[in-house]
């Protein structure tokens, strides 16, 4: 595989977030919310990576699941309800509480879970 954005060595974690949001911009690799700096860019294809997380031997041994509210976490936040464990999903800019804690109703379909992951978020 070839590489694409050359990293100096030493360079800052900053300078390197700097360089894949100018490359994910420079690129059309993102869908909405844009411009992807200073985030967690939705790139194309984030939610069908986000759906793996369900293959990991970590997340099968678990019940409980944090996931972060930004956009292109959606499908993980998906895959943990689907899974019908606990997802824990930090309060934006700690409104209230630390976290929002979401357990799937039991028996919900995938169309109920995919609204229960987007509105209580």
């Amino acid at each position: 595989m070839e590489t694409v954005i050359q990293i100096i060595v030493g360079a800052s974690k900053w300078d390197i977030r700097q360089k894949i949001w100018d490359y994910i911009e420079e690129n059309n690799l993102a869908n909405f919310p844009r411009p992807v700096h200073n985030r967690i860019p939705n790139f194309k294809g984030a939610f069908t990576a986000c759906a793996r997380v369900s293959e990991l031997q970590g997340f099968t041994q678990t019940a409980e699941v944090k996931v972060d509210p930004d956009k292109p976490l959606e499908g993980a936040r998906l895959a943990v309800l689907q899974a019908q464990k606990t997802l824990l999903v930090p309060t934006p800019r700690l409104r209230t509480g630390l976290f929002n804690n979401i357990t799937p109703p039991q028996g919900a379909n995938k169309e109920q879970l995919r609204i229960c992951s987007s509105s209580q978020v």
